[in-house]
């Protein structure tokens, strides 16, 4: 897909009629497409969807915040180590506005791959999490594989 919208030119603007009914028409078969494969896969649709944005969209269901308090959690000592040395007195403040300081200072010295970095601290923490099923480890590990020979 990178490639495909590298190579086109993207107009603004409301689309002309004709190009909403081909739009229309390609969501159409997107559909139809969507719902043979949610059938003889046997996943939801939306889960479907979910795969694909994450894979090809570079989008990701899971907000970054999110992502973040679960380092935030793991890597508390750090965070708040990060949060001294700017100076920030936390004195009287709340464990929320704490958070946002250690949020805001994280991105501002990882600027470039702050979201890289909670993206593959999210995948590595799923290693360790107990309760999952055989075949959960192993789409786990075909996701990581599949992705390590991408780089």
């Amino acid at each position: 897909l990178d490639e495909m919208f590298d190579a086109c030119t993207f107009t603004v603007g409301r689309p002309s009629e004709a190009v909403l009914d081909m739009i229309q028409e390609g969501l159409d078969h997107i559909n139809a497409y969507l719902t043979d494969l949610a059938t003889h896969s046997g996943q939801p649709p939306q889960q479907i969807i979910d795969r694909f944005l994450k894979q090809y969209a570079r989008s990701n269901p899971t907000n970054d915040w999110n992502r973040y308090s679960k380092y935030f959690t793991h890597y508390t000592a750090q965070e708040l180590e990060r949060l001294r040395m700017s100076g920030v007195s936390m004195g009287s403040i709340d464990t929320v506005t704490v958070r946002k300081k250690c949020y805001e200072l994280f991105k501002k010295e990882y600027r470039d791959t702050w979201q890289e970095i909670l993206v593959k601290f999210e995948e590595s923490t799923q290693y360790t999490e107990t309760g999952k099923t055989v075949s959960q480890r192993q789409q786990l590990f075909n996701k990581s594989a599949k992705r390590f020979t991408q780089l």
